[in-house]
């Protein structure tokens, strides 16, 4: 008897009407905040971008292999985060074999610097012919790009549907390289890009370095720990850093180039 009797009072006094508009007032606060946060984040990676080009600008200064400057990072494409990344390892270590899955900005690079050491061999993967042409105008006359061109197919691992290159990339077994790039195929929501899971550790030099892009997304986190496990399994012996800019990147080194982890 007394809760409707309280209940009637409150009616009568609007309380009820009150407390619904506070709980509205609230959900629409938390909603507003939230969305404030999402904008706060999106600056802090514009922002993290734009320092990392004028860093990455800064560092390819007098490069004597790296003329054609002409990038256009972001968006799908490499950010400028991986770009610094690529050069700094590219500059510092000399790898003589390079394999890179997916053709884009950073093939800018891996090509320009491949061209220029007579003692260095480049690969780039793709699955896009349209996209390959399209790239090569205005590029092909200036350096050599060495490409090859494969279809993707769904394949699994671990019972997970993912996306890879035709047959795993199997024909790459029995070659060994200094620094793979994996930016291709396209993400999956499982184990993505899990090509790489087929090749190594016997396509890797003794002195070696993997980067992965889109580190921000859970596929590729997972392809990346499983790799670290099968690297392990082999006694090999790995360091990892996280790099970000307006997304993530990860490499996975070995020990004597270690200090790639404090780009």
């Amino acid at each position: 008897m007394k809760k409707i009797i309280k209940q009637w009072i409150w009616k009568l006094l609007g309380i009820n009407r009150i407390l619904f508009e506070q709980e509205q007032l609230g959900s629409k606060l938390t909603t507003l905040l939230s969305q404030q946060q999402s904008i706060l984040d999106r600056l802090d990676k514009y922002q993290s971008e734009i320092l990392m080009s004028a860093k990455f600008d800064d560092t390819i200064r007098g490069c004597p292999w790296f003329k054609q400057t002409n990038l256009s990072a972001g968006g799908w494409a490499s950010d400028y985060g991986l770009m610094y990344t690529l050069f700094r390892i590219l500059n510092d270590t000399h790898p003589k074999r390079i394999l890179e899955f997916g053709l884009g900005q950073s093939s800018k690079l891996i090509h320009q610097y491949a061209n220029y050491f007579d003692d260095t061999y480049a690969l780039t993967y793709e699955h896009d012919n349209k996209w390959i042409d399209f790239f090569k105008k205005g590029l092909f006359e200036q350096y050599e790009i060495n490409i090859h061109t494969t279809e993707l197919e769904e394949t699994s691992y671990k019972g997970e549907n993912t996306l890879s290159y035709k047959n795993n990339c199997k024909e790459l077994i029995g070659q060994k390289f200094d620094l793979i790039l994996i930016d291709a195929p396209f993400g999956s929501p499982k184990y993505s890009r899990s090509q790489i899971l087929s090749i190594v550790p016997d396509c890797l030099s003794n002195s070696f370095c993997i980067i992965m892009d889109d580190y921000n997304r859970k596929g590729e986190q997972e392809t990346i720990n499983e790799l670290k496990e099968l690297l392990a399994q082999h006694s090999i012996k790995t360091f990892q850093a996280v790099y970000s800019a307006s997304k993530k990147h990860c490499i996975i080194c070995s020990e004597n180039l270690q200090f790639l982890t404090s780009l």
